[in-house]
């Protein structure tokens, strides 16, 4: 009898839960969609994910999902964009309501909600500087309004107390270095950190933290899924990302799209390469694994090969937002309309139902490597969704 093998009446173990994290990347006001996209998550699962990662608005997003028990966690963030949300034409709203669904007077509504937060700043996040030129580094707006409200929205003690892992990102402005706070590394995590997590150059000021001068997590890596899928654990692993600058997109048809477009491709990219880079990770762990089957076994038991040999399996889903076709061209980071907001927010629910329901198919995956598995959803905003 082979002695390797169970006794056929003995049943074989179950498979061990996934591991799940959740990545949202940067996008100033694109950030209602990756907001929706975690109220569809904890409909679904019925709460968060034990790990959520984050740069720039996605920081904020984490920020907000890590630091509230979890009864509170969607309220804050409906709170948190309501608060963030604006109406650029106020009077007309009064006496016609909302703008329409498309069409030249939604994307009018929408360029003149863009211009106005350019021109005068979101009272909630951001206002313009008096003197740009002057201060740590140039910027037109500084930060101040949001480390302000950050307290309102955040329990940093809960969030630092470890409830739920929190990941976010910066850049050193003068090293050009990725900063990473972890708080599973005991990094104590306030609003500075997330206000520096923000600051988009030249647009924001950059921030003092912990002698380093920061500037936004998304000039790195928009998206941090690298962190997710280096870190060291057992048993599969599901990593959800969304990804507010699709890489993929329409031909531009003007100056402004052809902007818009430039952003996407300068963002999206840096995901799908971070992807491309396990891609060929994987492809040698899987070469590793085959000539280390010719190995002795006692071989196979050495430390850095038996790590390498017992890399798991990991199934990335991919949600990318596609800015509607009326949405304000480059100016789409900055509409904060309450309208735009919710129709954001609705599409990133209804996204996130899709990239769950993706991850009960395994067999619909990509493979893009052994163990190395991928869904793509490709999201696009329905006008008319939820108006708040």
């Amino acid at each position: 009898m082979d002695m390797h093998h169970p006794h056929p009446a003995v049943e074989a173990a179950p498979a061990p839960a996934p591991r799940r994290a959740l990545v949202l990347s940067g996008g100033v006001a694109l950030g209602a969609f990756a907001a929706g996209a975690y109220a569809a998550y904890e409909a679904v699962e019925g709460g968060a994910p034990p790990w959520v990662l984050g740069a720039s608005v996605g920081a904020l997003n984490a920020a907000i999902i890590a630091g509230n028990a979890p009864a509170d966690r969607l309220p804050a963030l409906r709170r948190f964009w309501d608060r963030a949300a604006t109406q650029p034409m106020p009077v007309a709203d009064a006496f016609f309501g909302p703008p329409p669904e498309a069409g030249l007077w939604r994307r009018g509504y929408n360029q003149l909600s863009a211009a106005q937060t350019l021109l005068f700043g979101n009272p909630a996040l951001f206002r313009p500087r008096l003197m740009p030129e002057f201060g740590p580094a140039a910027s037109l707006y500084e930060l101040g309004p949001l480390m302000r409200l950050l307290p309102e929205f955040v329990d940093f003690d809960r969030l630092n107390g470890g409830e739920l892992r929190l990941t976010i990102t910066a850049t050193d402005v003068e090293t050009g270095e990725r900063v990473v706070f972890d708080t599973a590394d005991g990094a104590r995590i306030g609003p500075e950190h997330l206000a520096a997590s923000s600051a988009l150059l030249p647009l924001f000021t950059p921030v003092e933290v912990e002698g380093r001068l920061l500037a936004d997590g998304g000039i790195s890596t928009n998206a941090p899924i690298d962190i997710v899928l280096d870190a060291p654990g057992t048993g599969p692993l599901q990593c959800l990302v969304v990804e507010l600058f699709a890489r993929s997109g329409r031909r531009p048809a003007s100056l402004s799209a052809a902007m818009a477009r430039a952003g996407d491709l300068a963002f999206g990219n840096q995901t799908r390469q971070a992807l491309e880079s396990r891609v060929r990770e994987y492809r040698m762990r899987a070469l590793i694994g085959r000539l280390a089957a010719e190995l002795p076994a006692e071989r196979e038991r050495e430390a850095e090969l038996a790590a390498l040999l017992a890399h798991a399996e990991a199934t990335v889903a991919l949600v990318n937002y596609h800015a509607a076709e009326d949405e304000a061209g480059a100016g789409k980071v900055f509409d904060f309309s309450r309208t735009t907001l919710a129709d954001r927010w609705t599409a990133g629910e209804r996204s996130m139902r899709e990239a769950l329901e993706r991850l009960r198919q395994p067999e619909a995956a990509a493979v893009l490597a052994p163990g190395l598995l991928l869904h793509e959803v490709e999201a696009r905003p329905t006008p008319g969704g939820q108006r708040r």
